[in-house]
């Protein structure tokens, strides 16, 4: 490891402290109250199910890792703040995952929209996934970007190279 003078350490504290500080005000975690997310009707099998599901398609897709984990956060804030129902949960997450593309990925990998539900076979129209978009970007304030451990990670990388 690259021995790092004051100003750098300093950087790297800032930019850690800027990240935590984000983390804080917007990490929201779905909390399981009995058998259920609090507040609906999913399982924590089904959560699994949905989040091992959001890896394949962006396997399939080939998108970046990175994609995958914005994917989840985004998922796990939004079944944090709104009552979702179990049978909209491959909606809800295949559109985190189109969202975390559109914020992640070059345009010319991400696909059109009937593209997308064709290939994920999700179950889902087009149309509701442009429904569940605008409703999770709106519960969420139009602020998908959430610092994940790999932000962390390559801030310590860039501060040391």
């Amino acid at each position: 490891m690259k021995f790092i003078g004051l100003l750098e350490s300093q950087r790297l504290a800032s930019q850690l402290e800027n990240g935590l500080q984000s983390e804080t005000t917007k990490w929201k975690v779905p909390s399981f109250q009995g058998s259920t997310i609090k507040g609906t009707d999913i399982s924590p099998s089904l959560y699994e199910q949905a989040v091992l599901w959001i890896e394949e398609l962006r396997s399939l897709f080939h998108f970046y890792p990175e994609t995958f984990f914005l994917a989840v956060n985004i998922l796990n804030r939004i079944l944090a703040s709104v009552k979702a129902q179990a049978k909209y949960l491959r909606c809800i997450s295949v559109t985190c995952l189109y969202l975390a593309a559109k914020a992640n990925e070059e345009r010319e990998v991400i696909p059109l929209v009937k593209d997308l539900v064709e290939q994920s076979e999700c179950m889902c129209s087009s149309a509701e996934i442009l429904r569940m978009e605008r409703l999770i970007l709106d519960k969420l304030q139009w602020d998908l970007y959430m610092a994940t451990p790999v932000d962390f990670l390559n801030i310590v990388r860039i501060c040391n190279s």
